[in-house]
């Protein structure tokens, strides 16, 4: 049992923390990914609360999944484990925590500004014990594997791809990748399809069959994964999704895009694979109706980076000149208060003036 007293999440002490639990896992949520998983960080309240959801994942399998997958997404510690373990373990942890619980506010906002730093070490402390639990959740996940609801299944394979990342659960990857290529060749949904090939290709397995796909989405979802990031039939398929690559956020639903359009996954691996921009050219076109609605920009950003790695040239390409006359051309690019195209063009060294871009298209 914890003592919930002497721990804390991102909103101070977790005695709210007991509480919550003790009702409906899916009444708690709003609280597992603000207080207990607050933007991606943890927190001493995070590890028991871990180990909790893990043993109640039949009460809500959905939710449940995707807090352990949210977790152990957060928490790759990989080769800094052991580094990072040292250092929490040659500092005060367990003083700062106790000074940290039996604190008003305002001493807790002094402990936090204190130099040397032992705050941090804390949330480091966290992050080992939610990363050293991760092997004992493989088999509570596992057993969802073959649930019959697709939604439950999709879940737990991309949970347990993210498990699997720690070396000491890796070694059931072997096993565990017939069953999912068997899983993936048999799902009738093009959601799950791509959903499983991603996770195959993840943990080792081989993507390219599904490469052959009748659906553009699983070929996508295929060329998207590791083994094939250099592979030139993987890259056609990709430069060819991007040019629709909205078409790709119908898989908006799949558990690993973190509710982000999983257009943005497809445009930054694009980017990284071809950067020929003469390929790229007609997908940075498709882009522009997006541009610019954040910062730095992940719909046009990646092809701008491309595009000017040389930075702004003295004699541009006709590819060149074609996307900066299409830029010109949108009025709604270049509000005088869209910080997000300011943030973005600066960020990569490249003129925030409509007059020097409109000079570049001629």
């Amino acid at each position: 049992m914890s003592d919930w007293s002497r721990l804390f999440h991102a909103y101070g002490a977790a005695t709210d923390t007991a509480e919550i639990l003790d009702g409906p896992l899916e009444a708690a949520a709003d609280h597992l990914w603000s207080a207990i998983l607050h933007q991606g960080s943890v927190w001493p309240a995070t590890p028991p609360v871990l180990r909790i959801v893990a043993g109640r994942l039949a009460e809500a399998p959905v939710l449940g999944l995707s807090f352990v997958r949210d977790v152990a997404s957060a928490v790759r510690l990989g080769d800094e484990a052991e580094e990072l373990r040292a250092r929490v373990a040659a500092a005060p942890t367990r003083e700062w925590t106790a000074a940290y619980a039996a604190a008003d506010e305002d001493e807790q906002v002094d402990l936090w500004d204190d130099e040397d730093g032992t705050g941090d070490l804390v949330l480091a402390g966290a992050a080992l014990d939610c990363w050293d639990l991760l092997p004992e959740l493989v088999e509570p996940v596992a057993e969802f594997l073959d649930d019959g609801d697709e939604e439950v299944r999709a879940g737990a394979w991309a949970t347990l791809a993210a498990l699997l990342v720690h070396p000491d659960a890796a070694p059931r990857a072997p096993e565990l990748l017939p069953r999912l290529a068997r899983r993936a060749a048999a799902a009738e949904s093009v959601e799950e399809r791509a959903s499983l090939v991603m996770d195959l290709g993840h943990l080792g397995g081989d993507p390219l069959p599904f490469l052959g796909d009748p659906s553009p989405l699983v070929r996508c979802a295929a060329a998207l994964t590791p083994p094939l990031a250099e592979h030139p039939a993987a890259h056609e398929e990709l430069v060819a999704t991007a040019r629709r690559a909205t078409d790709f956020d119908a898989l908006a639903g799949l558990p690993r895009f973190g509710g982000e359009p999983p257009r943005w996954t497809l445009i930054a691996a694009l980017c990284r694979r071809v950067p020929d921009f003469s390929r790229l050219y007609e997908a940075a076109l498709a882009a522009l109706p997006y541009a610019f609605r954040m910062a730095p920009c992940p719909d046009l950003g990646p092809y701008l980076e491309v595009a000017f790695a040389d930075g702004w040239p003295e004699r541009p390409t006709d590819q060149q000149r074609g996307l900066a006359r299409e830029m010109v051309a949108r009025e709604e690019l270049w509000g005088a208060t869209n910080g997000n195209r300011r943030i973005t063009l600066r960020g990569l060294g490249l003129p925030d003036e409509r007059a020097e871009w409109r000079g570049l298209s001629r």
